[in-house]
């Protein structure tokens, strides 16, 4: 059995990529060389990846028609919401270039693989619920970035509904973990914290907003998600992935102060403001739960880890 990730050196990639091999798949992949090296993170054995980016139909289709893949998880995107606010011609033609490349490259080819498009949860409109945001809650995008892919939800269902395409997508909410890098809530506050507790900086956190609520999934659970969501989705359904626990930036800060062992003085920095930004996203994850996934790792021991992989590369780069 072979798998094709997308996007296999990101953040996600990686992770995908264990669990895979650890199924007993042959994962091949695309994605663009690291601009540095990551001394921790390190991509699994029994994997291949290939330098090519999504947008590039004649490398992806080549790329495709030499693997005959069993499933496709299409990762590959600009997923941070301030860099599709500053450059969102680049996140529409990654984005949704990039997921018609494939699809069509698919179609041409006369390729039929079961395929988990990943979506986001910044589609949903911000509501107040005490049940979360199911996949039938109202959309509102505010965002390039949650514009760019609620499109690629549009082309996903497209192709199942004229082309018998086998694909589902995941809506994840916020996943977090080990080797994410900064420019992401969790990874910024835990490399800051990390800075201050080997005594590399002041003690003194810079923050943008720390009255958003969000709902925070370990990004090892997320991927379960994914491979669950390969195996028994439906094509042309949509699945939320999520913890089910609304959580506060201000809480996220309190957590990772306290597993450092550091105390900090807050700095408010204008700068790290969205433009817009949206107050509340909790999920309702039920459908994939029917399935039979649920996330196995708790928000503290996920922010520890993250605390744990900054203290790791920060004492590597010191030596």
């Amino acid at each position: 059995m072979k798998a094709f990730v997308t996007g296999l050196t990101g953040f996600v990639g990686p992770h995908l990529a264990r669990l895979l091999v650890g199924k007993g798949f042959e994962v091949v992949g695309l994605g663009l060389r690291r601009q540095t090296a990551d001394p921790i993170e390190s991509l699994p054995n029994g994997m291949s990846v290939v330098d090519t980016d999504v947008r590039d139909y004649g490398g992806l289709r080549q790329l495709l028609k030499d693997t005959q893949p069993d499933h496709i998880y299409h990762l590959a995107a600009i997923s941070n919401v301030v860099t599709s606010f500053q450059n969102p011609r680049l996140t529409y033609d990654v984005n949704v270039g990039g997921t018609l490349n494939l699809f069509e490259a698919l179609r041409e080819l006369d390729i039929r693989p079961r395929i988990v498009h990943v979506s986001t949860a910044h589609v949903y409109r911000s509501i107040e619920t005490d049940t979360g945001l199911d996949e039938d809650s109202p959309v509102r995008l505010l965002t390039p970035y949650a514009a760019s892919k609620f499109m690629c939800e549009a082309l996903a269902a497209q192709y199942v509904e004229a082309y018998g395409s086998h694909t589902m997508t995941v809506r994840p909410f916020n996943h977090v973990g080990p080797g994410q890098p900064t420019g992401f809530v969790c990874s910024d506050f835990a490399r800051q914290i990390a800075a201050i507790k080997l005594g590399r900086a002041d003690p003194v956190l810079h923050v943008g907003n720390l009255a958003p609520v969000r709902d925070f999934t370990d990004v090892r659970d997320t991927v379960e998600a994914y491979w669950i969501v390969a195996m028994q989705g439906v094509p042309g359904e949509v699945y939320n992935a999520s913890s089910h626990r609304p959580v506060s930036m201000q809480e996220i800060v309190s957590i990772l102060c306290d597993v450092a062992g550091v105390q900090v003085r807050i700095q408010v920095d204008q700068e790290k403001f969205r433009p817009i930004e949206t107050l509340r996203l909790f999920g309702d994850s039920s459908k994939v739960r029917a399935l039979g996934w649920k996330p196995r790792i708790g928000l503290e021991e996920t922010l520890k880890d993250i605390l744990d992989y900054w203290l790791a590369v920060l004492t590597a780069d010191q030596t």
